[in-house]
């Protein structure tokens, strides 16, 4: 019987079989699976507060929710901790960053910074208006990189990056013999059938395409453009490019479903995955109740911190059901899960006016809220976790950004990072190869506002008013040291200041005095001056407003009080 081979072509046969199964497999990229909250509070996320008393809290916050009826403030304190067992769980068998900011006090400005890695202020983004009046630069998003190297990618959850589309408005304003472009909160009073058309066709929470996620880097959208998305029964949300009706269930629920059938379809298709799960939890409002199945497990005699941190246990039950489904499957160990929010807590409540819901610890231990350039605006609570590529679970002092998030990951995908952005790659941190700092100082530029927490009490506006008025503000932390510019404050709008008050100049020794309750500046005039020339050094080349008033913006350029 004749062979199909020759003994020397079987040998090297034989050699190359050899050869191709003792050679090391290729190595499979990480999955990452990127968790934000909204307006999550760096108090309000137990594994913070493992030093943390009651005593600790803002003494103006406790005197404003002692009128409230059944408000406990250790049991605020207690349901921080308790909320979340599982997030608790992922954080301690990771890398919590401790010293972890948001590149702003707000969520569209901020959630720019997140998805370029750059500061926004570099695109001539400060406020909210601004991207709503420019929206992102298509082209700029970071997971485009991963999405071109094998990645499938979803965003699930609110985008609030991108403009709306307005010709949805517009034919429904032809349609009813309107003029176009008209004002949507006009629209409300004068018009209240044509508003509810509006609102049924999903226009606020809608996107133009050329900023569509479909358009930027992900293979699947399920989310809204807008600041906030309702807990239940929202027309905000779309799907990829269409309208998704008015959504059924909660939407805590509804987005992890969303994201488990993404997911589930990567794992099957042998394809890793980059998932972004941006909840709607816990932005205003949180009036409406959570599920009995979460809102049951908290049992003081205050609606308020009951339904708050059931919203947020909502989160942690829904992030275990992903981390089960992972397990299950194998793919666990090699998924990067990252946690954070979108800046600080907006901390207020009923006593007034504005059911904010948003309860202490709120920031606990710094001081203010979102909208403001007090620590408690733009520190947040981060942690990352990777099995597979952290070396040994730890807290980290390291100065990060949330700018850094997107950097790490494509970073860990073995990818090359862009030259031209201000996020760092935390990778050498995670795997303990580096404790060299990763940066020397991170600087903030935008609104110093109230209107967003409790500090609104100070101010004789209320929370539509009070954002007109707000002073401009620019911040550089440094070592120890915090240094804040804040503008000129008009007459008659905060009762601290009645009568105006000139821009000032603080600086605060943030590692003793983390609540920035003693200026220093007068005390250390070269630090002020150190600390001030490297802020306008970088700063020097942001461009104007695109929506903000720019006479706000000419106070950030002006250094003469540090000459």
């Amino acid at each position: 019987m004749r062979t199909l081979f020759s003994k020397k072509t079987f040998k090297y046969l034989v050699l190359f079989v050899l050869i191709y199964s003792c050679s090391e497999p290729k190595e499979k990229k990480p999955n990452v699976l990127f968790i934000l909250m909204d307006d999550l509070g760096y108090g309000q996320f137990g594994i913070n507060n493992d030093t943390i008393t009651t005593e600790d809290f803002d003494p103006y916050f406790v005197h404003l929710v002692d009128s409230l009826q059944g408000y406990s403030l250790d049991k605020s304190l207690e349901f921080s901790k308790t909320a979340i067992p599982e997030l608790s769980t992922l954080a301690n068998e990771g890398v919590i960053f401790t010293n972890a900011h948001t590149s702003s006090n707000l969520c569209a400005p901020s959630r720019i910074g997140i998805m370029t890695g750059t500061n926004q202020n570099r695109y001539g983004m400060y406020t909210i208006e601004d991207i709503d009046n420019g929206g992102f630069i298509p082209g700029t998003l970071l997971p485009e990189i991963l999405q071109k190297n094998g990645y499938r990618t979803a965003h699930i959850g609110k985008w609030h990056i991108g403009k709306r589309n307005e010709e949805i408005l517009n034919s429904i304003l032809r349609k009813n013999g309107l003029e176009e472009n008209m004002n949507h909160y006009l629209l409300e009073e004068e018009q209240p059938e044509v508003y509810d058309q509006m609102v049924e066709s999903g226009y606020m929470g809608s996107v133009v395409d050329e900023q569509n996620p479909i358009n930027n880097g992900f293979d699947y959208y399920f989310g809204y453009n807008y600041w906030a998305s309702q807990y239940y029964n929202s027309n905000l949300v779309w799907e990829n490019f269409e309208h998704a009706e008015k959504q059924k269930g909660y939407n805590t629920d509804v987005f992890t479903d969303k994201a488990l059938t993404f997911i589930k379809e990567s794992i099957e298709s042998d394809k890793p995955f980059y998932v972004d799960l941006h909840y709607h939890a816990v932005h205003d409002s949180i009036e409406p109740k959570a599920p009995d199945k979460y809102y049951n497990k908290f049992n003081s005699d205050s609606y308020t911190l009951n339904n708050f941190y059931a919203h947020i246990n909502a989160v942690d039950t829904n992030v275990k059901r992903i981390v089960d489904y992972l397990k299950s499957k194998n793919e666990l160990d090699n998924t990067i899960i990252i946690f954070t929010s979108d800046n600080g807590a907006m901390a207020g409540g009923s006593y007034d006016g504005f059911k904010s819901g948003s309860p202490l610890p709120g920031n606990t231990p710094f001081s203010g809220t979102k909208g403001n350039y007090y620590q408690g605006g733009f520190k947040v609570p981060m942690f990352m976790y990777w099995p597979k590529g952290i070396s040994k679970s730890k807290r980290s002092e390291q100065l990060v950004s949330a700018m850094d998030i997107l950097p790490t990951a494509i970073d860990a995908a073995g990818l090359q990072l862009p030259d031209n952005i201000d996020g760092k790659s935390l990778l050498p941190l995670l795997k303990g190869k580096q404790e060299e700092p990763i940066r020397d100082h991170l600087i903030w530029a935008g609104i110093h506002s109230t209107r967003w927490g409790y500090l609104i009490t100070k101010s004789t506006m209320n929370h539509k008013t009070e954002q007109e008025f707000a002073p401009p503000a620019w911040v550089i932390i440094k070592g120890d040291y915090l240094l804040r510019y804040t503008g000129k404050l008009e007459k008659g709008i905060y009762y601290d200041y009645m009568d105006g008050r000139g821009a000032l100049v603080e600086l605060y020794n943030i590692k003793n005095d983390p609540a920035e309750t003693k200026n220093i500046a007068k005390q250390f005039p070269d630090i002020v001056k150190m600390m001030a020339k490297e802020y306008f050094n970088e700063s020097s080349d942001f461009p104007s407003p695109i929506g903000w008033d720019k006479s706000n913006w000419e106070q950030l350029r002006d250094s003469t009080l540090f000459q």
